[in-house]
């Protein structure tokens, strides 16, 4: 059995703003590093074996306080990161109303088919994840794995493991510094606890869109 241990990383001052992020490399705001250190805190009595994270910097950093527990290197990888969401990228919802009042009132209606100006497809998401979850389980075969990504990439990590396509996108809720537990078992999947925000204060729950 593998076990993936999922953390989406702690808040953004992006986060905080509503601001789309997609690749864009924000750091942790001091809740976020909190909400790293408490995620961390929560994992401390796993029996981890090797840590991964997105190479963007609000992942890295709340893999970092996952790693520095357990005594182990970081490895980053792009495939973990956000997805792509183009030209909206910084901008707020109200800020692409204003600019793209077509393209947004078609993503309002429709996320999935309709997306951002040069953005990636959720099907690519889920993709890049599945390559990432043959290649680690192949790697790391019956091991504790902590993995420190994004909202998008925690679904696309799920929808990958499920055999699922990017409907199941919006039927996933994935909180800043929250854990979700996946299991692989002679190949079957299992997903065993979804979106823990429990190690984490209520008022600092963040937001579960993709940004």
């Amino acid at each position: 059995m593998t076990r993936f241990l999922l953390i989406r990383h702690g808040e953004t001052a992006w986060n905080a703003d509503g601001r789309i992020q997609g690749h864009t490399d924000v750091e942790l705001t001091e809740v976020g590093l909190e909400q790293a250190r408490l995620a961390a805190e929560r994992l401390r009595n796993e029996k981890i074996d090797v840590v991964y994270s997105s190479d963007l910097k609000r992942a890295s950093a709340t893999g970092e306080a996952v790693a520095k527990i357990h005594k182990l290197p970081v490895k980053t990888t792009p495939l973990l990161r956000e997805a792509n969401l183009g030209r909206w990228q910084g901008m707020t919802m109200q800020e692409v109303a204003e600019k793209y009042p077509k393209e947004y009132a078609a993503y309002s209606k429709d996320s999935i088919n309709n997306r951002p100006p040069d953005a990636e497809r959720l099907e690519d998401v889920i993709k890049r994840c599945r390559r990432f979850l043959d290649k680690v389980t192949e790697l790391h075969p019956d091991a504790t794995i902590a993995v420190a990504c994004h909202g998008g990439t925690v679904r696309g990590l799920i929808a990958a493991a499920l055999g699922a396509g990017p409907e199941i996108y919006r039927r996933i809720r994935a909180d800043n510094g929250a854990i979700t537990i996946l299991h692989i078992i002679s190949g079957k999947p299992l997903l065993v606890t979804m979106n823990d925000t429990c190690h984490l204060s209520t008022g600092s729950i963040g937001s579960g869109a993709d940004q």
